[in-house]
């Protein structure tokens, strides 16, 4: 059995790939989204740590694990790679290539939000393009200055943007998208003077949100992509994964056989 960590558009591209492959999994995500499921794909959601996820393995005969998850996951990076690891079960890592960095004085690249918010000051009107959780880490900056978020219309994100008391009118609700023209109209028409968003490639339309800014003359911060876990095996595209479960399943099935012999 495969267990895929997924709520992103790569795991959509793997739960795609599985079906199509008929290869049994459990597809995982931490909030409860909408999931068909059928004979080949089971859904299951709800954040897991280590010890969590030691017996979900255990108890789902789980033989390989596919991290399509969100690239800032970092929490759900290295809950993952710590129990793998510790139980010998290999993890593929569905991920985003990334853009080569831009050369703007406009553009900045940070590490940390902290680094980030020390390039904020009084006079920025500032669009966050950073995702609802990144409303509490900036609750000391939008209480005093203002900060609009873009963040998904659903209830689990309305939810936690009204727990942290954040004010409505400074919510833009939809998707990121790759119309630039669109991106240009909201800079201009909230007066944004800067942006933070992160490190994303193209599945988050970085390359739109880059050029907004360059177009506007807006100061644009990007919170560069956090590292993985070694104990990943990378791939970026559909066929190079169909390829890694092939070999893995392979080294499995050979594993077991000869374990059956000794």
């Amino acid at each position: 059995m495969i267990l895929v960590f997924g709520g992103t558009t790569e795991g959509k591209k793997v739960a795609k790939l599985l079906q199509e492959k008929s290869m049994p999994f459990v597809y995982s995500t931490k909030t409860n989204i909408p999931f068909q499921e059928n004979d080949i794909a089971t859904y299951r959601y709800g954040a897991l740590n280590e010890k969590q996820l030691e017996k979900y393995l255990l108890e789902n005969s789980i033989e390989i694990i596919i991290n399509a998850s969100h690239p800032f996951a970092e929490l759900l990076h290295n809950t993952i790679a710590n129990t793998a690891e510790k139980m010998q079960i290999p993890v593929i890592r569905f991920g985003r290539k990334l853009l080569s960095k831009t050369t703007s004085s406009l553009v900045t690249y940070v590490n940390t939000y902290d680094e980030a918010t020390k390039l904020f000051n009084e006079s920025h009107i500032l669009l966050a393009l950073t995702g609802v959780q990144s409303i509490k880490k900036l609750k000391p900056w939008w209480q005093k200055q203002p900060i609009y978020f873009r963040i998904l219309n659903r209830p689990e994100s309305l939810a936690i943007a009204a727990e942290s008391n954040f004010p409505n009118k400074q919510l833009i609700l939809g998707l990121p998208s790759d119309n630039l023209e669109k991106e240009i109209d909201l800079i201009n028409k909230k007066a944004i003077n800067l942006i933070l968003t992160k490190e994303t490639g193209n599945s988050g339309f970085l390359s739109t949100k880059i050029n907004a800014a360059l177009k506007t003359n807006t100061q644009i911060i990007i919170i560069n992509q956090p590292k993985i876990p070694q104990y990943f095996k990378l791939v970026f595209n559909e066929n190079e994964l169909d390829k890694l479960i092939t070999e893995i399943q392979s080294s499995i099935s050979l594993t077991n056989n000869t374990a059956k012999w000794d």
